[in-house]
């Protein structure tokens, strides 16, 4: 379980940060490959600087934590509220946590869920996966007075952010006739692999599964059976030349 876990969690990580920076990258797409990096430089470096700024002001503004860390920590602290805390053993810090029925939805609320907060877990997961103190978590140091923030993870933290964001430094690319000289090999494209005017054709076989079961299947006009055209009929031997 644990190595699911953790697995689960370096491939949000991953597609996170895929995403993120195909949103920023948006525009180099489709430009010649002088465009792209050039583009891509100049957009990392907006990033990076955008991102530190706004990591600056919301430490200043008294903040010790991300703001997405921020938002989803009030939203299970909201959560914990009507959560009932029973102690099984003090001394190992373990302890079980009863949710309220949610009248909403029937399949929320109204479940059990072990704590142990030596070991930063709980039966719901959330601390192991997020690294932040879930409802149940928190609900069992409000009990034992306790300050639920101790079990953020470190690289939630807003000096974390700073520190990433600022330690990376770019350096301004010199213009083209400063360069020095390259004497590399030089590459070149392939032309048989050069594509023409408009969008590709892409073939694609269908079949049973692309049909609809309120849709009927394929009728051929020429034998009268069902599962392929007149174009691959191969009994009658296709459309004539006419």
């Amino acid at each position: 379980m644990v190595i699911g876990r953790s697995r689960l969690q370096h491939c949000q990580e991953t597609t996170n940060v895929s995403e993120s920076f195909n949103g920023v990258l948006k525009e180099a797409r489709h430009l010649p490959i002088m465009a792209t990096v050039m583009t891509t430089f100049y957009k990392c470096v907006e990033y990076f600087d955008d991102r530190l700024v706004k990591s600056m002001q919301f430490k200043a503004n008294g903040n010790d934590f991300s703001l997405f860390a921020k938002k989803k920590y009030d939203r299970w602290n909201d959560n914990a509220v009507g959560h009932n805390v029973i102690v099984i053993n003090r001394a190992a810090g373990l302890y079980e946590v009863h949710t309220p029925m949610n009248p909403t939805s029937p399949y929320k609320g109204n479940h059990k869920h072990t704590v142990e907060l030596s070991m930063h877990r709980c039966t719901c997961n959330k601390i192991q996966l997020w690294k932040l103190p879930c409802s149940h978590v928190i609900a069992v140091c409000k009990k034992m007075r306790l300050d639920p923030r101790q079990y953020f993870n470190k690289y939630w933290s807003i000096d974390t952010t700073i520190s990433m964001y600022g330690s990376l430094t770019f350096k301004p690319l010199p213009d083209i006739p400063y360069w020095p000289p390259y004497n590399g090999p030089r590459v070149l494209p392939d032309t048989e692999r050069l594509r023409g005017r408009g969008r590709p054709r892409v073939n694609r076989l269908r079949t049973e599964m692309d049909w609809l079961e309120s849709q009927p299947p394929q009728t051929c006009s020429l034998c009268g059976e069902r599962g392929h055209n007149r174009r691959r009929c191969g009994r009658v031997g296709g459309p004539s030349s006419s």
